[in-house]
């Protein structure tokens, strides 16, 4: 596979569908994206989920709030996103998973494509944050934008650290509510 290649299809398409959302909904503050839903079994890899959220769409209530919780967000699955990236995912699927035959093979196809895959998702979050924070995907976008890996399945520690990983450190205390929300992750 050739992953910066990968990077740079997800880059592309999530930069433009972005675009697209921010520009059909004029007057709306998008304040982040995040991938989520990352699903694969010993027989495919499938694309995660990109979703984006409004300021007026977080909902705060007795102390619990839907900012960094994607499915509660107005869009919490992009279909455009995984659709374009579908062929990518076939690929992933052919070279890793398909050749595995036995158990222990395909638990180190499943291994070794996952730690893969998490590190070029997160590569693409840190290229789609400079591109949004440069104002190259839509002016409206706020100074803190962020694209962040928001995966939910994993648990608190590995949740945390698909965060740093998908966050550059230099950019996360511009994003202080994510990096409160991330605090709290690693207090738990």
């Amino acid at each position: 596979m050739d992953w910066g290649a990968f990077e740079k299809a997800w880059h592309d398409s999530g930069c433009r569908i972005l675009s697209d959302l921010a520009a059909a909904c004029p007057g709306e503050r998008l304040y982040g994206a995040a991938f989520r839903l990352f699903y694969m079994d010993d027989v495919k890899i499938l694309p995660p989920a990109l979703a984006a959220n409004t300021e007026s769409s977080v909902h705060e209530d007795y102390g619990y709030s839907t900012r960094f919780v994607p499915p509660e967000w107005r869009w919490d699955v992009l279909d455009a996103a995984s659709d374009a990236m579908s062929p990518w995912y076939r690929r992933l699927t052919e070279e890793y998973l398909a050749p595995a035959t036995t158990e222990p093979e395909q638990g180190a196809a499943m291994n070794a494509l996952e730690a893969a895959h998490d590190t070029a998702v997160a590569n693409a979050c840190k290229a789609m944050t400079t591109t949004a924070r440069r104002g190259d995907i839509h002016g409206s976008f706020p100074p803190g934008f962020v694209v962040v890996i928001l995966e939910g399945q994993r648990g608190d520690e590995e949740e945390a650290g698909l965060i740093r990983k998908s966050v550059d450190p230099q950019m996360l205390p511009t994003a202080p509510k994510l990096a409160e929300y991330l605090r709290q992750l690693e207090e738990t």
